[in-house]
């Protein structure tokens, strides 16, 4: 089967880009890839380098230009670390081909851990999209939503572009970026969610694993039975390029960025002397969780000084 996916992103996500292709090929291998890409602030060699991958892994890839005149626009609701690349999925269904029905979006700090064909192959009936509820961010009560379970995540969208596009679900966020920026906390993912408000189909919260979603006090083993079943890892809050990174399944991004043309760039790219001591705190609590007999021992060190 043919599957379609969209990746979108600037100079700053080169090479977790890398990462997360080299996942979608390890665990799909017997599936026809064609990926749509918006690519941004790289040169135009290392995008001959990015095509000669995907064809070596007999994928076909489709760029596009966006109006970045447009895209400026929104210049006024970008926070923190964020940067208008955020903004380019939703131009894919105005792009792509008209007769594409389906089109699988996935953002540049996930990771594919299994195949991806049952989610490809989601009914989506009558919605024009299906995701994942955010259970980080819950409600949004700025742009109309104020019940959990009925604010979903953006890292991972499965699109249903005939109704998608009858219903300008594009046009309609970006109208709501350019009418109300002062409600726009999180960026593409308000606007979209303003728009779609019970017209989106909820997805099992394995095709978007967010960190808020995993078992925190869990040991290794208990992470490797729950992760199983999971097919997509997103790494919200915890990226596994940063020095300190809570997310347990961070040794996932090396394992696949070293199956790539990118196999030797340097896995952190945040590392200072002062977090040294934070980080070791953290592996230790790590340490702590995987190790049933410390926990046994330390227990019974309370009870005595009780």
């Amino acid at each position: 089967m043919t599957m379609h996916l969209a990746i979108s992103f600037d100079q700053n996500y080169l090479i977790p880009f890398y990462a997360l292709v080299g996942s979608i090929f390890y665990h799909n291998k017997n599936e026809k890839l064609v990926f749509h890409c918006i690519i941004t602030g790289i040169s135009e060699n290392e995008k001959q380098k990015i095509i000669t991958y995907l064809q070596n892994n007999q994928a076909d890839i489709y760029f596009y230009d966006i109006d970045e005149t447009l895209i400026q626009k929104f210049m006024g609701t970008i926070r923190g670390t964020w940067t208008l690349a955020v903004y380019y999925k939703m131009f894919f269904p105005l792009l792509v081909p008209k007769d594409l029905d389906k089109l699988l979006y996935i953002d540049t700090d996930a990771l594919v851990i299994n195949p991806l064909i049952d989610l490809y192959q989601q009914d989506l009936e009558n919605y024009p999209l299906g995701a994942v509820y955010d259970c980080y961010v819950k409600t949004q009560p700025e742009i109309g939503i104020t019940t959990e379970g009925n604010y979903f995540n953006s890292g991972v969208l499965l699109f249903n572009l005939p109704i998608w596009r009858q219903q300008q679900i594009s046009e309609k966020a970006i109208q709501f970026l350019q009418q109300y920026p002062e409600k726009i906390k999180f960026v593409d993912q308000d606007a979209m969610n303003a728009v779609l408000i019970n017209n989106w189909k909820k997805l099992p919260e394995k095709y978007n694993l967010i960190y808020t979603y995993l078992p925190q006090d869990a040991s290794r083993q208990e992470l490797e039975r729950f992760i199983q079943d999971k097919v997509i890892i997103h790494f919200t809050l915890q990226r596994p390029w940063a020095f300190i990174c809570k997310n347990r399944f961070r040794h996932l991004y090396k394992f696949y960025l070293k199956k790539t043309p990118k196999r030797n760039e340097k896995i952190i790219t945040d590392f200072t002397f002062a977090k040294i001591l934070p980080y070791l705190r953290l592996r230790l609590v790590e340490w702590y969780l995987d190790n049933a007999w410390v926990q046994a021992i330390w227990r019974k060190i309370k009870i005595k000084r009780r």
